[in-house]
């Protein structure tokens, strides 16, 4: 372990006057990014030492960008692709190519977009031995130190492990919220100071957009952009204001379209799940365009039929709004 120790100590990073005291005026790309991975190692969504790129990276992203926002300023942006990609120097990770592609110095140098990457990429092979290490709760917790304290400020090593405690919580959280789902837990929900505000909002988005596989319930779009972010929201059916309740059946994934009319109490959803519309929404000078479409088509329900939304839930949003 301690070769892969000093390896995360000693990170090549480049140097630049955009960066701050926070990240030691060098580039944080690659620590963020094995922080992200340190954090799907201890979730199991990473469970051997390959990393596909060819699937889904939405949760790599998001880690990603929660740590990104931590310690970079405002307005300056990354894709993974980034440290994806420029990783493969440091001797511990390794670029697999797509057959018949080469990883060339061109190829990392040129990539800042995951679409780009996958055109010669398949993935990146981690030395065995590392993710050995990786697989332990110590060895996480010090490769996890090692770029804390080699990479970044004093007080960006504290934001970042609170991050860190926040993405554990989040995970816990919606582990919490699937099993009382599945009813495999007959407790009272959490306490409201059980988990922080970020972990609770963060592990009910993690859950409804994997129960609905990154589709709007409602139109059915379903769009991951190149850099891995997702169009759909979690939104709760009955607002987390009122209730305080994370039920994966009181929320369902929608766009940011069906999201805004939800809320609004312009589109809603029956008791035979089937989409209705209000009166309202096509009323004066508006053109509804989509949402008028929609009316009298089924949902587009998780294919877990316990992560349904509950009539319950239901019922109270077409009351709430005279649906």
């Amino acid at each position: 372990m301690e070769s892969y120790y000093t390896y995360f100590s000693k990170l090549n990073r480049a140097p630049g006057p955009m960066w701050g005291e926070a990240t030691r005026r060098r580039a944080p790309h690659k620590p963020i990014l094995l922080l992200a991975v340190l954090d799907l190692v201890h979730r199991g969504v990473i469970t051997s030492p390959f990393i596909s790129i060819s699937g889904d990276l939405v949760e790599l992203n998001e880690l990603f960008n929660l740590y990104w926002q931590r310690v970079v300023p405002i307005g300056q942006t990354s894709s993974i692709a980034f440290p994806f990609s420029r990783l493969d120097r440091e001797p511990f990770w390794e670029l697999v190519p797509v057959p018949g592609k080469s990883i060339t110095p061109a190829v990392i140098n040129n990539t800042s977009a995951v679409s780009y990457l996958r055109k010669y990429a398949l993935g990146a092979k981690l030395d065995d031995d590392l993710f050995a290490v990786m697989s332990t709760e110590t060895g996480r917790e010090s490769l996890r130190e090692a770029l804390l304290q080699s990479c970044f400020s004093p007080l960006a090593q504290v934001l970042l492990r609170e991050q860190s405690c926040i993405n554990r919580e989040a995970f816990d959280y919606g582990n919490l919220l699937e099993r009382q789902a599945h009813q495999q837990v007959v407790e009272d929900p959490p306490s409201e100071d059980a988990f922080r505000p970020a972990a609770r909002s963060q592990g009910f988005r993690r859950s409804i957009i994997r129960a609905y596989d990154h589709r709007c319930a409602l139109c059915g779009v379903r769009i991951i952009t190149p850099d891995q972010q997702t169009a759909v929201d979690a939104a709760h059916i009955v607002p987390w204001s009122q209730t305080k309740n994370d039920d994966i059946r009181n929320g369902m994934a929608l766009c940011k379209l069906c999201h805004w009319a939800f809320d609004r109490g312009m589109i809603g959803v029956s008791s035979d799940y089937s989409v209705i519309t209000s009166r309202h929404i096509a009323a004066n000078s508006n053109v509804p365009g989509l949402l008028t479409t929609l009316a009298g088509r089924g949902i587009i329900p998780p294919a877990d039929n316990d992560l349904w939304p509950a009539q319950n839930y239901l019922v109270e949003h077409r009351k709430a709004w005279r649906l």
